[in-house]
Parts: C-alpha cells; sequence; structure tokens
C-alpha cells in the first residue's frame, strides 16, 4: 500500500505569526528608545550651540568696546531678560534667548596692571548647565 505525504497547505502557522509579531514588536521597541535619544542629544546640542553663539557675542563686543569702556564688576542678565536678542546687530538671525542667563564678570589689572580679564558665563536649564570662557583686555 502506498502512503501518501501529509500537504501542509501554503502560508504560515498562527505560531509562526506570533514569534514574527513579537520579534518586530522588541525591533520597534529599541528603535523607539534610540529615536528619543536621538532628540534628547539634539536638543542639548542646540541648547549648547546658542549658547556658544551668545558667549563668544557677548565676549567679541567686549573686545570690541576696548579697555576704557569696560569697567570693573559683574553684570546679570537673568532668564527672560536678554529675549530676542540679535548677536552683533546682523539682520534676520535674531533667537529666542529668554531662556538663557548669562553673567559677565571683569577684573581689573589681572593678570598685571593695565589689563582686564573678562569671563562671560551662560546658564540654561535653571544653571544646571553652563558655558563660560575668558579673555583679556589690554590699555593700549
Amino acid at each position: 500500500m502506498q502512503r501518501h505525504p501529509r500537504h501542509h497547505p501554503p502560508g504560515f502557522t498562527l505560531i509562526e505569526v506570533c514569534v514574527a509579531i513579537v520579534v518586530l514588536a522588541i525591533g520597534m521597541l529599541g528603535m523607539s528608545r534610540l529615536t528619543v535619544a536621538t532628540v534628547a542629544v539634539q536638543t542639548a546640542n542646540a541648547h549648547l550651540a546658542q549658547a556658544s553663539a551668545l558667549l563668544q557675542d557677548s565676549l567679541e563686543r567686549l573686545k570690541a568696546s576696548g579697555y576704557g569702556t569696560t569697567p570693573p564688576g559683574t553684570v546679570t542678565n537673568d532668564y527672560g531678560a536678554l529675549g530676542h536678542y540679535n548677536p552683533s546687530n546682523t539682520t534676520n538671525t535674531a533667537f529666542d534667548y529668554s531662556t538663557y542667563k548669562r553673567v559677565t564678570s571683569i577684573v581689573a589689572n589681572t593678570p598685571a596692571a593695565n589689563m582686564k580679564t573678562v569671563t562671560v558665563t551662560v546658564f540654561w536649564q535653571n544653571d544646571t548647565q553652563a558655558l563660560s570662557a575668558s579673555t583679556m583686555v589690554a590699555e593700549q
């Protein structure tokens, strides 16, 4: 007597479909976490770039104004005080700096006589993040 092999209809079984869905769900979950992390890094980089532009512009303005017009002391532009600050008075480049705080400190006769050390620090996220730079201005 001749045996006939079992004939399986084409397609997938329910178990195969369920396993494929689980594997796909795990992959999608990993991709969603990666997307969230990427957005967080991009946001941090945007804050750092804006703080860097604000810091550099402040230092350049102080250096350009010269030794005589930079009185010693500390000036703080608190959160919200900068608003839509337009760096270097250029057109079409105004950014919203209301979430940044800038502290400018000028110390006279440091590191030598007739020299001033200028330090600008930019804070954001309620002082949890900061960027700082210093330069020296000398009497000519």
